[in-house]
Parts: structure tokens; C-alpha cells; sequence
């Protein structure tokens, strides 16, 4: 009997040492959007930190897989997981030697910032309040990519596209635009909404609208959600 159980043994501290190895498990953060992959083909990675507390200034891309996972963008989580390590010899040339694994969700929480997620229609812009949509006008549009910290639109004449210095769940920056060069009938409200969007610093959610302000406070916009 005493043989048989240190065959046993035996047996499987052989079949650990040849084949996957498992560690301890540990907290991982997953942020609530992706990033681009670095050094791989065209894609979407996932943007981590290992660690217990939440430090935002901690972020790393993760070009692994995480087997159980199932991720939806504007979450942040707080996940569970162990890793697998495989003895790099035996691993297949196109496979990672590690691979990981969930074990438990400990926390999913909305991110606030992804509530300007999408596409807005101006409303009013300081004191102009804009007039129905008309044959011939134009509405000005905003869309706001959270994940991607780009925004785009039509500012009532010419296409524009920049990117997103600052968000969070209150403060919102954006960067220089590139825009088409068309001259339309009337350039006062375009013009003035792009030199707007230059000096707005926060934003809020009020009764479904998007109220965006300069940092001391005033209002400059109003928009809808039109998606």
C-alpha cells in the first residue's frame, strides 16, 4: 500500500512538471474600454492592472486571452483569475506559454464617462436657440467615441473630426479639429460652434440632454441624443 501511494505521488508531480503549471490566483482590473494591441496584427486588447487597489494612472495593454471572460465596453471590472504556465518547450510556436482563466467576478461597475457615448444634435448654442430642422438648414451634430477619445461631426457646413484631450465622469477637453472647407449661406453658427468647442471643460446629463460648459460655468451647449 505504502508503494502504490508513492507511485501516486509521484505520477503527479511528474505530470504537473510536464505539463501545465498553475499559480495562485490574484486580482486583476480590466478598464472599460479597449486599446490598441502594440507589436501585433490590427486589433483590440484589453487594458489591465494587477493589483488590488485601483491606481488610474497604472494601465497596461493585455494581448492575451482570458478564458471565461466575457468583456462589454463603459465597465470597469474587477476579476479573479489564475494563470496556467505551460513548459515553454512544449508549447506550440503561435501559443502563448501562460494561459489565463477566470475564476470569479468580484465587481462590474458603469464607467460615467461612457454616458456621452454616441451621437448629439445642437440644440442651443449660448443664447441662440437653434431653429426646427428646415429644407436648407443643417443641424449641427456632435458624436463622442469614448473608447476610441475621438470626436466628429458636422458643425452645420463642414465635416470635423479631433481628438479628445480629458474625459471623465465630469470633465470633458477637446483637441484641435481638421474639417472640410466648404463655404455655405450662413457661417455664423458654424463658426461659432467651432470656436466654442475649444474652450468647453465639463460636461452633465440633465433630463436626457447634454449640457456642456466653459470651466467657469456657463453653458455653451445643449444637445439631444439622436442614436
Amino acid at each position: 500500500m505504502r508503494k502504490f501511494f508513492i507511485f501516486l505521488v509521484s505520477l503527479s508531480f511528474l505530470s504537473c512538471a510536464a505539463g501545465e503549471k498553475q499559480g495562485e490566483p490574484y486580482v486583476l482590473w480590466v478598464n472599460s474600454s479597449m486599446s490598441p494591441c502594440v507589436g501585433k496584427a490590427p486589433g483590440k486588447c484589453l487594458v489591465v492592472q494587477k493589483t488590488d487597489t485601483l491606481d488610474p494612472d497604472a494601465w497596461e495593454t493585455f494581448q492575451a486571452q482570458i478564458r471565461g471572460f466575457e468583456f462589454e465596453a463603459g465597465y470597469f471590472y474587477k476579476i479573479l483569475v489564475k494563470e496556467d504556465r505551460q513548459d515553454a518547450a512544449e508549447a506550440a510556436e503561435d501559443v502563448s506559454a501562460i494561459t489565463y482563466s477566470l475564476l470569479e467576478i468580484l465587481e462590474k461597475r458603469q464607467d460615467l464617462k461612457f454616458q456621452v457615448q454616441g451621437a448629439w444634435s445642437l440644440l442651443q448654442l449660448h443664447d441662440v436657440v437653434l431653429p426646427e430642422r428646415t429644407e436648407g438648414y443643417t443641424t449641427p451634430q456632435l458624436e463622442i467615441q469614448v473608447g476610441d477619445m475621438r470626436y466628429l461631426g458636422n458643425d452645420g457646413c463642414n465635416n470635423y473630426q479631433g481628438g479628445i484631450i480629458e474625459l471623465d465622469e465630469y470633465v470633458i477637453r477637446f483637441g484641435v479639429s481638421a474639417a472640410t472647407r466648404m463655404m455655405c449661406e450662413s457661417m455664423e453658427i458654424p463658426d461659432l460652434f467651432n470656436a466654442s468647442l475649444a474652450g468647453i471643460r465639463t460636461w452633465e446629463i440633465k433630463e436626457n440632454k447634454l449640457h456642456l460648459f466653459y470651466a467657469e460655468g456657463k453653458e455653451v451647449m445643449q444637445l439631444e441624443k439622436t442614436d
